[in-house]
């Protein structure tokens, strides 16, 4: 299996030499997901397509500009547990060649999200609170149409995900982390390797292998968290012209590397 996972996937720059193993490893080839993948029950996500080995995920007119989202839970089951075959871990390298939308309205993000709090769902595992890592969630900071996904890299660590009651998930409210940088000459919605590293109270993005900044972890973040892919519109964009009728997401591989 290690072997077979192996196939096309050298060690990334950032960690190698630094005992590191792919574990897990997805290439989105032939006409169907993985069972590792799927859409969670909430926010009347479309089915993503699978094209050229590629996985395409959308927000459109379609679905009432709705957010594309997909996770690596697995299938929900009706009985309990609901995702026994999600597949999460805890600290290492996860790194995905990503593209999306050149659009001001364009809000995607590769991130992480807590295995619990989405077993949980709709309910509340207050045992631990809701841990999140976005590694890109370029978009967000163009709220007022100056920052736009194309030129802007956002990573945000949030101790407790809201969940949208005023007082937060379990009662407690959010706090966040956020690294903000611009790259005027550098067209960031084109093809690029996102990715993170976790180890231990560190957790660091890159681009193409290049680190851009590490942040410290909340006493939360220690927990199995999942992958998610998303592609959203902007609540707002001032400035930005009227939404388009669609935005995509593309995914041409995603990678798990942990110390061996």
């Amino acid at each position: 299996m290690l072997a077979a996972l192996l196939i096309g996937a050298c060690v990334p720059p950032p960690i190698n030499g630094s005992g590191y193993e792919l574990v897990f490893s997805d290439q989105f080839d032939g006409d169907a997901l993985s069972g590792v993948w799927s859409v969670p029950p909430h926010g009347n996500p479309l089915p993503p397509t699978m094209t050229d080995g590629v996985m395409t995920i959308w927000t459109t007119t379609a679905n009432g500009y709705s957010w594309g989202f997909v996770g690596s839970t697995g299938p929900r089951l009706a009985s309990e547990p609901s995702y026994p075959f999600m597949q999460a871990w805890q600290e290492g390298y996860f790194e995905a060649r990503v593209r999306y939308a050149d659009n001001p309205w364009a809000w995607p993000a590769f991130w992480m999200y807590g295995a619990s709090t989405a077993e949980a769902w709709p309910g509340q595992d207050c045992r631990r609170l809701t841990s999140e890592w976005d590694i890109m969630e370029n978009g967000i900071a163009n709220q007022l149409g100056e920052r736009p996904a194309d030129h802007w890299n956002v990573s945000v660590i949030h101790r407790n995900t809201t969940d949208g009651t005023s007082d937060g998930y379990c009662g407690r409210v959010d706090e966040t982390r956020v690294f903000q940088r611009e790259f005027p000459d550098v067209d960031l919605n084109d093809w690029h390797v996102w990715a993170g590293r976790w180890e231990g109270d560190e957790l660091c993005t890159y681009l193409d292998d290049v680190e851009l900044q590490c942040m410290d972890a909340y006493d939360t973040t220690a927990q199995p968290m999942h992958l998610v892919f998303t592609i959203q519109y902007l609540g707002a964009c001032s400035g930005c012209g009227p939404r388009p009728a669609a935005l995509a997401l593309q995914v041409d591989w995603v990678r798990v590397w942990q110390p061996a």
